[in-house]
């Protein structure tokens, strides 16, 4: 087994390293500044690397330290959480879940019911993922990102989910009033964007209606609210298998055309592979595959 530092110096460190201040670090922990530095110093010498670096009176973690912070922000999370259980196994476990937007209102809201059924010790936070952003905030257990995720698989754990089929979807007014036959009658409807480039409905058009000029465009830069501008009968938008599931089911929306393309991206599950120890993020892990599979 691995010798590790001792508990206190790698605490006194945390506190040190988070407050950027080893006066503030003394209060926090209620010693002295001269033990806080006495602390810093002697893991600087177990590790052979200086920690932090002064600047006027204040101290600043170096790389390398920045980076066992945020190691030690989660190992003692887990302690914590850990220790909890053990004082009162009926305690509900915490999990914070980060999705994006668009996913989080067209699709995952609506089952998480069925979660809390199952597994009513679980008390879930959600907190908005940005569409760009790979990697899970510091205070995150498990993000459901759009993308590849992160390279580091030392470091993270990555589920990529099935891969997307973009494809036309409007309100049942709308298919009815101006008729949707052929991918040409797109020229005289508004065609809604969730881009900013268009590049999404630009594939589309390309592979399946080459040369059509719709009437207008809107741009809304957000899935769910171009979704929801679509069941509103303002235009024509591009729906997903996934996002546009519960809208197509109730009718909402429906696709004129069958025709799809390939995206380019897909969702991932990502965590730090620390927190998957933790049984809560296995439980939602499980849970959210298998709702996949049942959509």
């Amino acid at each position: 087994m691995r010798r590790l530092p001792s508990l206190t110096a790698l605490r006194t460190f945390e506190c040190a390293a988070r407050h950027a201040h080893f006066g503030r670090a003394a209060a926090e922990l209620c010693v002295t500044d001269s033990a806080v530095s006495h602390q810093i110093r002697q893991l600087e010498e177990q590790l052979g690397t200086p920690l932090f670096v002064r600047v006027g009176r204040q101290v600043r973690p170096t790389p390398q330290a920045r980076r066992l912070l945020h190691s030690l922000q989660q190992a003692f999370e887990l302690i914590g959480d850990a220790c909890d259980e053990l004082r009162d196994p009926g305690s509900q476990a915490q999990l914070r879940i980060a999705v994006t937007a668009e996913l989080a209102q067209k699709w995952l809201l609506g089952r998480l019911a069925d979660f809390g059924e199952r597994h009513p010790q679980i008390t879930l936070h959600l907190y908005e993922q940005p569409l760009e952003q790979a990697v899970p905030g510091e205070e995150i257990d498990l993000a459901v990102s759009y993308g590849t995720g992160p390279e580091d698989a030392s470091t993270y754990f990555v589920r990529p989910l099935p891969a997307l089929e973009f494809f036309p979807v409007c309100s049942p007014g709308l298919f009815n009033q101006l008729p949707l036959k052929h991918p040409r009658d797109l020229a005289r409807h508004c065609l809604l964007h969730d881009d900013q480039d268009g590049k999404t409905w630009s594939a589309w058009l390309s592979t399946h209606a080459a040369g059509v000029q719709p009437a207008r465009h809107l741009y809304l830069g957000h899935a769910g609210l171009t979704l929801e501008a679509a069941a509103q009968g303002q235009g024509v938008a591009i729906g997903d298998n996934l996002t546009s599931a519960e809208d197509l089911a109730s009718g909402r929306l429906v696709r004129p055309f069958a025709a799809s393309v390939a995206s380019l991206g897909q969702y991932a599950l990502v965590c730090e592979r620390l927190r998957l120890d933790k049984p809560a993020v296995a439980q939602f892990i499980g849970w959210f595959i298998d709702q996949l599979e049942d959509r």
